[in-house]
């Protein structure tokens, strides 16, 4: 597959660049070809990702006539043009056999230094940095991943299998330090480098470049297998690569095929040959300038229609595509509901960062495309006429069936929620409790019962706790099952646990001050918050909710005990002194502490409390502060991306600073309630944007540019987009009577429906149609209120809504 950094016209020689300009943000070139013909092309982006042909003659041409020197090789022009901070320039080199080749781009600062043009860093796939502390050093360019002793992963060889992970174009960074060697060779894939330290030059090729250093060298390269570019300070040689296609024969199989050939095992490497000082190797991975055969053929069936949903300063949504800011070109493309075609953007990592919060960014999917399989029939399908919207949908239930799979599980949580795809194949990231019920009560136990079910009964007993809620959340989880499944088997067979993890919480309950002692909100497990003065809102509000769950559980199962009430008293109790103590009304929200703390003097946002404050599963704000919170209050913490966690800390990590979409659930429900539909739709297309640009669900989101880092297949966040829908456009919740209906529909979805809903032992199919509010839910035939608890078989459910 060719996947070159270096622009060609595959069997034409290029003559000369005649013109340089911009079509919008795009690059326009227009060259001259042997026969005398003039070719244009548009390249994405300026470091010529996947260039395409055009007729538009530019309106100003760019390019400079002036001589650029310091270039060396084999070379036939040097073309330049300005930009804001210096000059950027492209050199055309001499042809091979069949054609030639343009450079990557150069930037020319004003103080005459080379490097290579900024946009180049878009195409960073994977990083790996090599060293040594002494003699010679060799750096694998495909290698393979496995799993670690839990939570590590291990890089071994390649085994020459898809799986591998390497790349077709390369940039390196060298810096070699402290040589007393005469002599060092740097032995590329295509090509050799040679230090001659004692004569201070650089040599590859047949040309040598003069450098002014003694025993240390630092310089970069970009290579792929046509050419080879090197940069020293102002200095820069670009040679012909002698690449020849190793070919080998193949037994006939099929019986109709004469010998057919294949190109031989790829398995690139580096060596820097050396017998003193130090080498240090930094490497990535670059994607190349085409797409990937799949991917072209499904641009190829691309659908015309598209239309524009939602835009801000940072990017635009488009039922078909996304244009964005953050990442630029190329625009990430929604083929039709199943299929999503957008470059790999993600810089993969490989070793742990060295932060104390144990960072690291790895992938699930290296490809440039997303193609659904049939996992989708397992589980509700949403229809609408909006193409992102259903892909979005289709991507965050195959994260839920990945996750699901033994392939990603820990041994013994095969068929359960891992939270997430870090490790690849072969082990899981592992069952957590905390993660488990959010996944649960945000969508999981409505689309995935069975799941849900086995996945609560493993987490209340082994699952990962690292949360200050952690006691909360097994009553919270498995009371919400209760209420989506009528399973009454999990209130009895996990009564006891449930019994121990209250007399924990009673523990820290603090009579005093009528709260539960919680120094961190729901949504942290990495540092202190004093400023909240050890009673965190969004732990208070899940400990609220898991007395009062409890007194439930002990309803059902044993009647009006006095454990029961005690329960509902505390309860009652920790509900109380949160509308009383957290509620600020001049900033118009709960504050992420009580009165007498630095979070209420000083009025400090936090998300994952504000949330379930407003979602009708807690029931704590009233309807005016719900209104005030929505209209307000959450433009505290809003951004382009979406809402930020932590809005008033100043340090930066991954929860202070990004945002996660899985604590939007009770948003998005607040938003149904008070037809906030301009809300939703915006948080909506955040998180389409960004799932849509990666075809994944990852961990960290950062709120001031919009970049996506950290784990894969996060799924309490595609949970949190199931949420959206479900509980913000269809407006769903669910009670001990039964499950109702409130949508909030923006004019800009239209009609949406979604088939084989599990509600108990009934499989629904929702279907709403008009514009406007809630007119009527009919079931079957026969107008309700809400469905009833208790409800088997499969049902047709019409709602109709009107703008009268």
């Amino acid at each position: 597959m060719d996947k070159r950094i270096h622009y060609t016209q595959k069997g034409h020689i290029i003559q000369k660049i005649v013109k340089v300009g911009k079509l919008k943000e795009s690059l326009q070139l227009e060259y001259q070809i042997e026969e005398d013909k003039a070719v244009r092309i548009l390249a994405e982006t300026s470091a010529l990702f996947h260039p395409t042909f055009v007729k538009q003659d530019m309106d100003q041409n760019m390019l400079l006539k002036e001589q650029i020197t310091d270039f060396l090789g084999d070379i036939q022009d040097v073309y330049c043009w300005d930009e804001e901070t210096g000059k950027a320039v492209i050199v055309l080199t001499q042809p091979d056999r069949e054609q030639n080749y343009f450079s990557v781009p150069y930037f020319i600062k004003k103080n005459g230094e080379k490097c290579f043009h900024p946009d180049l860093l878009k195409q960073r796939v994977w990083e790996r940095n090599y060293q040594n502390e002494k003699g010679s050093l060799i750096c694998p360019l495909r290698f393979r991943i496995v799993p670690g002793k839990w939570p590590n992963i291990q890089l071994k060889a390649a085994d020459m299998l898809p799986d591998d992970i390497t790349a077709y174009a390369f940039e390196v960074c060298f810096e070699i330090k402290n040589v007393a060697d005469n002599q060092i060779k740097i032995k590329l894939p295509y090509s050799d480098i040679l230090w001659k330290c004692n004569e201070k030059t650089l040599v590859c090729g047949r040309y040598e470049m003069d450098i002014d250093t003694d025993n240390d060298l630092s310089f970069s390269c970009i290579f792929d297998q046509y050419v080879t570019e090197i940069i020293w300070k102002n200095k820069a040689i670009l040679i012909l690569n002698k690449y020849e296609q190793k070919e080998k024969n193949v037994d006939n199989i099929s019986g109709n095929l004469e010998k057919i050939r294949i190109e031989e095992e790829y398995n690139p490497q580096i060596n820097v040959q050396m017998s003193s000082g130090s080498a240090r190797v930094q490497v990535f991975g670059l994607r190349g300038l085409s797409y990937s055969l799949q991917a072209e053929r499904m641009l190829r069936r691309q659908k015309n229609k598209d239309k524009l949903l939602f835009q801000n300063e940072k990017f635009k949504v488009f039922s078909n595509h996304i244009e964005d800011c953050c990442y630029g070109k190329p625009d990430a493309y929604v083929v039709s509901p199943y299929e999503i075609v957008s470059v790999d953007r993600i810089l993969e990592e490989f070793e742990w960062r060295k932060t104390e919060w144990g960072d690291m960014t790895r992938k699930n999917n290296r490809l440039d495309y997303w193609k659904a399989d049939s996992s989708l029939l397992d589980y509700p399908q949403l229809k609408t006429d909006i193409d992102i919207l259903s892909a979005v949908w289709n991507l965050a239930i195959s994260t839920f069936a990945t996750c699901s799979e033994g392939a990603y599980s820990l041994p013994g949580q095969e068929n359960m929620w891992q939270a997430g795809l870090f490790q690849g194949k072969g082990e899981g990231f592992g069952v957590w409790l905390r993660d488990s019920v959010h996944i649960a009560i945000r969508g999981g136990n409505l689309i995935d019962p069975e799941t849900a079910g086995r996945t609560l009964k493993y987490a209340l007993r082994k699952g990962f706790d690292n949360g200050s809620d952690g006691p909360a959340m097994g009553a919270v989880g498995v009371w919400d099952y209760y209420q989506a499944t009528a399973d009454i088997s999990m209130l009895r067979d996990n009564y006891q646990i449930l019994c121990n993890m209250m007399n924990e919480i009673e523990e820290r309950f603090d009579e005093k001050r009528g709260l539960v002692r919680a120094e961190q909100s729901t949504s942290n497990d990495a540092f202190p918050e004093p400023e909240n003065g050890g009673f965190s809102l969004g732990s208070e509000c899940y400990y609220m909710k898991a007395y009062e769950n409890m007194a439930k559980i002990e309803q059902v199962l044993y009647g009006n005990t006095k454990q029961a009430y005690k329960w509902k008293k505390r309860a009652e109790c920790i509900r109380s002194n949160i509308k009383q103590e957290y509620w600020n009304a001049e900033a118009g929200y709960f504050t992420s502490g009580p009165k007498g703390s630095i979070a209420y003097e000083n009025m400090v946002w936090e998300t994952s409390g504000e949330e379930a404050a407003v979602w009708d599963k807690f029931a704590i704000a009233s309807d005016g502060q719900c209104k005030e919170i929505l209209e307000k209050g959450i433009f505290t913490a809003w951004t382009p991306y979406g809402i930020r966690l932590f809005p008033g800390r100043v340090e930066h990590n991954h929860y202070v600073g990004p945002v996660w979409p899985v604590w939007e659930s009770g948003f998005a429900s607040a938003c149904a309630k008070k037809k906030e539909e301009k809300l939703l739709l915006a948080m909506l297309c955040q998180q389409m944007r960004t799932a849509v640009i990666h075809k994944n669900f990852y961990e960290v989101l950062e709120s001031d540019n919009g970049v996506s880092w950290r784990w894969p297949g996060q799924l309490w966040h595609a949970a949190g987009f199931i949420a959206q829908v479900l509980y913000g456009l269809f407006g769903i919740s669910y009670t001990e009577n039964g499950l109702y209906f409130n949508p909030c529909i923006p004019q800009e979805i239209g009609e949406i429906s979604i088939e084989n809903l599990r509600y108990q032992s009934s499989v629904l199919n929702v279907k709403i149609v008009g514009k406007g509010l809630k007119k009527c839910v009919i079931l079957d035939d026969k107008a309700v209120q809400y469905i009833p608890s208790g409800i088997t078989g499969k049902h047709m459910i019409n709602i109709l809504l009107s703008e009268k």
